[in-house]
C-alpha cells in the first residue's frame, strides 16, 4: 500500500531538491490524503499551516494535481523550482 507520494518540480539530483519537494501522504488507513511541504500542511484556503488538523483533505489524484501545482510556486530563498533551474 503506497503511503506517500513525492513531487517536486525540480530533478530528483538537483541540490533544492529535498527544499522544494512536496510530499503527498495518505491520512492513516483511511482514503484521504494530504499534502505537506517541509513541516506544513496545505490548508483549504491554499495557506501553509504546522497544524495536521489544519490540512485539507483530499482523493489521492486530486492531492497529486494540488502537489504538482504547489510544487511550481514553494521557494526557498525566494527563489522557486524554475528560478532555480534558470540559473
Amino acid at each position: 500500500m503506497i503511503t506517500e507520494h513525492a513531487v517536486c518540480a525540480l530533478p530528483p539530483d538537483h541540490r533544492s531538491w529535498r527544499h522544494l519537494v512536496i510530499r503527498v501522504e495518505r491520512i492513516d488507513a483511511t482514503e484521504e490524503w494530504r499534502v505537506r511541504w517541509g513541516a506544513e500542511y496545505l490548508t483549504s484556503g491554499a495557506d501553509w499551516s504546522p497544524d495536521a488538523r489544519d490540512a485539507e483533505q483530499f482523493t489521492e489524484q486530486d492531492a497529486l494535481d494540488v502537489a504538482e501545482v504547489m510544487s511550481r510556486h514553494v521557494d526557498v530563498d525566494g527563489l522557486t523550482a524554475a528560478d532555480l533551474l534558470n540559473r
